[in-house]
């Protein structure tokens, strides 16, 4: 019993806005343990079903040519099942800003076909969603309520990793380079798209991020621009 109350309040320190920050919260994303995926399988990658889902540009990449490979292991990931964060290689309030001004910076160069606005999925921070007026291009835009991408800022939980969708083919070279990996619940309560990407340690691993989200918005918005 001590140490389910323990683990309860280790809990409490990280808990974010997408589930209730109580002992119910708790319970339900311990009850979800049953269903954690793999995080660095590729597999559902090359299945022609999961490749459907994805709309006409189901089979391409959003990335400018081949990622770097992340150099060291990778960040260890929070021992819950959600919320869902990395827990070493962290960063300072520096490449924090960075980063949220790299995100900021994409959202107006896409602006035509993104809009910022609260997360429908943590249900707080901005996030980037596909604008109104574009058409919902595939499922996987749909099942995460037109999200693209957020990233995770503030208390508590806040490391400034992010989470966002890539196409199939992106998904597989985010994950054997080692930028990201699947979200815990990645093919069941989300896509198998469904990334978290770790945050930048520094200037050079920063524009390899945002590369990975200009990635997701074409993908997330169908492709609506020309990919230059």
């Amino acid at each position: 019993m001590s140490n389910f109350f323990s683990n309860y309040r280790d809990w409490l320190k990280v808990a974010d806005t997408a589930l209730p920050q109580n002992i119910f919260g708790y319970l339900l994303q311990h009850s979800l343990g049953p269903f954690r995926a793999d995080p660095f399988t590729i597999l559902p990658y090359d299945d022609p079903k999961e490749i459907a889902k994805c709309g006409k540009n189901g089979t391409q990449s959003f990335l400018q040519g081949n990622l770097p490979e992340r150099e060291g292991p990778r960040p260890e990931i929070i021992k819950f099942m959600a919320p869902h964060r990395q827990t070493s290689q962290l960063t300072g309030d520096d490449m924090h800003q960075l980063l949220l001004t790299a995100v900021e910076e994409i959202a107006v160069k896409h602006s035509a076909h993104v809009v910022v606005r609260t997360s429908v999925l943590e249900k707080s921070g901005e996030a980037l969603l596909l604008a109104d007026h574009i058409t919902t291009p595939h499922s996987i835009c749909g099942k995460t309520k037109r999200e693209i991408a957020h990233v995770h800022a503030g208390v508590g939980s806040g490391e400034y990793s992010m989470h966002m969708c890539l196409s199939p083919m992106d998904c597989k070279e985010v994950i054997t380079k080692k930028w990201g990996e699947r979200m815990t619940l990645a093919g069941v309560f989300v896509p198998h798209e469904y990334l978290i990407i770790y945050t930048p340690r520094t200037k050079d691993e920063l524009e390899v991020v945002k590369s990975i989200v200009t990635a997701a918005v074409f993908f997330m918005t169908g492709a609506q621009e020309n990919i230059s």
